[in-house]
């Protein structure tokens, strides 16, 4: 290296500040080209690209403990389990994680500085001189800068699929999202219907109680054998057992919903009713439904953001068979004094450019385009498996809101037999297995129609998810009235 006085420090310091200066401001150029968007702020937060981040739904850290005995609605029901459940932090640290990627990727626009010093004692030994030189000290400092140039677009092709798999990620995040307000939709509903039915049971026990006391009294009158007793208060346990049963479900169901919305299976609150009469919702065309949920489905995006990065990686794989082109600029002393008087500088260009590496490089291409192609299938694969999700869902929800109409019928006409039996039997023209009949009948009829309400929320969520409109808290809460009560 060439020696030169030590005023040579500043004069390269300014170089090298001047250079990261220009470096920089490039790099923050480029970055701000390449931006595609940002992780979500939240773990209950969607992320929509190229719009105003929303914000988050609960304050994330340390969570206050759930307040016991409130009365939840369905919305509200979802942001809780948005912000506590543990799917949506896995899926939320992916996002982060991801991002921190793209950061790494932006990290090749600049260049890198290190410092090095060092301190050495040796006692060189010469063969073929007599004369000993004695232990000696060694000092040496310096500072170094190193920025790449070029490199055929290695650097741009990185920093293009860094961003694209946050874009998978971000999009990810939002399934899981959806995916937890259906399930928080689903145990709400089953919840809903299981006090349903346990309000059937408790009115069947209540109907069984009045055959049991009509035919004890008409035994009492001589007017009917002690079978007739017997086969009511046979009807009357079998009643009680049902009721036993449907306060279980009720427990288990609201421990699922519970347990969804990221909360203790043990605890308490209760959750608001729903019409008894289903909003029928007016669905536009099924190509409509189709279209918006070919652009609207996250995992569809999700797979686009895929099909991205593969073609990133081919660029990357090309950009290979290009040279790098490296700036260096080094500044530093080495003396046998620990304060030297001598400095030390270099500036240099260095060029690689591998000639041959067994066909690395060519079987890297190959294998990306390959991947690409595989991207693309499984965009399609996916896009076929969504439009038969909403045309399947549409057609359920079809199906649910004939099976109320059909169950309601079932019902009235099950009421009507029942009153007219329990007449008849009163005036002694029916028997009691007439009577238990037509009860069983009736009970039958409104556990139908129970079912009947659930399967046609249940469709309504499932559409919604297969179109991508889960999260629309606002439209779903109009649609289901829950205001209502």
């Amino acid at each position: 290296m060439r020696k030169m006085p030590r005023f040579g420090i500043l004069a390269c310091a300014l170089i090298a500040f001047v250079i990261c200066l220009g470096i920089s401001s490039g790099w923050a150029l480029t970055s701000s080209r390449h931006s595609l968007g940002d992780v979500p702020p939240a773990p209950s937060s969607l992320y929509v690209p190229r719009s105003p981040l929303p914000k988050p739904m609960l304050i994330q850290g340390d969570q206050a403990d759930f307040p016991e005995g409130q009365v939840l609605s369905l919305a509200q029901c979802i942001e809780v389990a948005l912000a506590r459940n543990p799917e949506t932090r896995q899926s939320w640290q992916r996002a982060r994680s991801a991002a921190a990627r793209v950061g790494r990727a932006r990290s090749a626009y600049l260049p890198s500085a290190d410092f090095t010093a060092g301190a050495n004692r040796s006692d060189p030994v010469s063969l073929d001189s007599q004369q000993e030189v004695g232990p000696a000290n060694t000092f040496d400092a310096g500072f170094g800068v190193r920025y790449l140039l070029f490199d055929g677009g290695a650097r741009c092709a990185g920093l293009k699929g860094a961003e694209a798999e946050l874009l998978d990620a971000d999009f990810q995040h939002n399934v899981t999202l959806q995916d937890v307000a259906l399930k928080v939709e689903e145990a709400y509903y089953r919840l809903l219907a299981t006090r349903e039915l346990e309000r059937v049971a408790e009115e069947t026990v209540r109907q069984t109680q009045y055959h049991l006391d009509v035919a004890r009294a008409r035994h009492e009158n001589g007017l009917v054998a002690r079978s007739d007793v017997l086969k009511a208060g046979t009807e009357k346990a079998n009643a009680d057992l049902l009721l036993v049963r449907a306060r279980s479900e009720v427990r288990i169901a609201r421990g699922r919903l519970a347990n969804v919305m990221g909360l203790r299976a043990s605890e308490s609150f209760e959750v608001t009713e729903l019409p008894q009469k289903p909003h029928q919702q007016e669905w536009t065309d099924i190509n409509n439904l189709t279209a918006e949920a070919a652009s609207g489905r996250p995992e569809l995006r999700a797979a686009l953001a895929r099909v991205e990065a593969a073609r990133a990686n081919i660029k990357d794989g090309k950009a290979r068979y290009w040279p790098k082109v490296t700036f260096n600029a080094d500044y530093g002393w080495r003396d046998r004094t620990f304060v030297p008087d001598q400095d030390e500088w270099a500036l240099g260009l260095g060029v690689t450019w591998p000639l041959f590496d067994g066909f690395d490089r060519e079987y890297t291409v190959r294998g990306a385009k390959s991947d690409l192609a595989q991207s693309v299938a499984e965009y399609e694969k996916l896009l076929r498996g969504v439009e038969l999700e909403v045309w399947t869902a549409y057609s359920q929800l079809i199906e649910a809101g004939q099976a109320i109409e059909a169950a309601r019928a079932l019902v009235a006409s099950a009421e009507e037999s029942a009153r007219v039996t329990e007449g008849e039997y009163k005036n002694g023209t029916a028997s009691i297995i007439e009577v238990t009949d037509a009860q069983t009948a009736r009970t039958t009829a409104n556990v139908r129609l129970v079912q009947a309400r659930l399967d046609w929320y249940t469709a309504l969520a499932r559409l919604e998810r297969a179109v991508g409109r889960t999260l629309a808290s606002e439209k779903n809460s109009a649609v289901r009235g829950e205001n209502s009560h």
